[in-house]
């Protein structure tokens, strides 16, 4: 079974989820990375030529393809939109919200100069936030897991994370 990491964007999905893989010793899929594979450009591009919508759809159709293997996935900030990905992620026994308050989030998305995100390219605060609140319910209603991660390193939040689903289990 698959652990699915959900979140915003800058929660700290990729990070965690690599990190998490090693310790669980599973494979790690980042469903963004997959995609730009998958459509053979960034995910940028891809937005700004065929729309959100699109996006959305591949989106799913990769979530499908993974979610039921035995490795660690990190998803898009915004999966939780899609109807289809809501409900697989809502059926699905382990599904983590990395959950972060908007100024965490906010300057670890500024800061970031590797990850082009799409929804905050134009880096206007009252947006993103607008953009984070809309999705807010989603991703609880979606998590099996809740961790807050202001304040803690990846390392602490892999060890929760690791400490959750080992109580699960016992």
């Amino acid at each position: 079974m698959a652990e699915i990491l959900i979140g915003f964007m800058g929660a700290g999905k990729t990070s965690v989820g690599i990190q998490l893989a090693k310790a669980l010793n599973k494979p790690f899929i980042d469903l963004d990375a997959e995609i730009t594979k998958q459509i053979n450009m960034p995910i940028a591009t891809y937005f700004d030529q065929y729309g959100e919508q699109a996006f959305r759809k591949i989106e799913a159709a990769t979530l499908k393809e993974y979610h039921h293997q035995n490795v660690v996935i990190s998803t898009g900030g915004g999966c939780v939109e899609t109807a289809d990905c809501l409900k697989l992620l809502q059926n699905h026994d382990c599904v983590i919200y990395l959950q972060a308050g908007f100024e965490t989030l906010w300057q670890r998305i500024i800061q970031d100069t590797t990850n082009i995100r799409p929804l905050a390219q134009a880096k206007e605060t009252d947006t993103v936030q607008a953009l984070l609140e809309k999705r807010l319910s989603l991703y609880e209603a979606a998590a099996s897991y809740v961790i807050q991660t202001d304040q803690l390193s990846t390392e602490e939040i892999v060890s929760v994370i690791t400490d959750s689903i080992d109580t699960k289990k016992g």
